[in-house]
């Protein structure tokens, strides 16, 4: 995996900062993993902008053969719906991050595993899960004072960064 990130190095380096919105879940949805936030929620857009800022960390990180699952938050639509969901990177080509959507989504049409492909200037967030330690990951970090106390504390424990 490291070394497919590391064929990212040229195409991020000039990656710009910017905010990301983030779109209200489904009324229907009763996943209790899921949050809704409005569009241009200030947390998120502040989360999104330190995520870019930091991607030179998960370089960083990948280059040091650090073991894990290395994940790019991406903005999903269809149907009407906007969510942002988790891909597992499996490689670059032509510029261009490839990946499986990491769960199952509330956007119509995709589910866990389908392929999918992100842009360097759509990453809205990184991180890197080790299974007992997590690295990026800010728009979860951004949401933690909304979930349930045992929750966010379990996840404050795993960020090492």
């Amino acid at each position: 995996m490291a070394n497919l990130i590391k064929t990212a190095l040229a195409m991020l380096a000039g990656l710009a900062a910017g905010g990301g919105a983030y779109a209200e879940k489904r009324a229907d949805q009763s996943d209790d993993n899921l949050m809704g936030y409005p569009a241009g929620e200030a947390r998120l857009a502040e989360a999104t902008r330190k995520a870019r800022e930091t991607l030179p960390r998960f370089l960083h990180l990948a280059k040091s053969g650090l073991h894990g699952a290395y994940l790019l938050k991406m903005r999903l639509a269809g149907g009407g719906e906007v969510e942002h969901i988790w891909m597992e990177v499996t490689g670059v080509r032509n510029g261009i991050f490839q990946g499986r959507l990491a769960n199952d989504p509330v956007t119509p049409g995709y589910k866990a595993g389908d392929p999918v492909e992100l842009a360097a200037d759509e990453i809205e967030d990184w991180m890197i899960s080790t299974g007992e330690a997590r690295y990026g990951g800010y728009t979860i970090r951004a949401m933690l004072g909304d979930m349930p106390a045992a929750q966010a504390e379990e996840l404050r424990r795993q960020f090492l960064d």
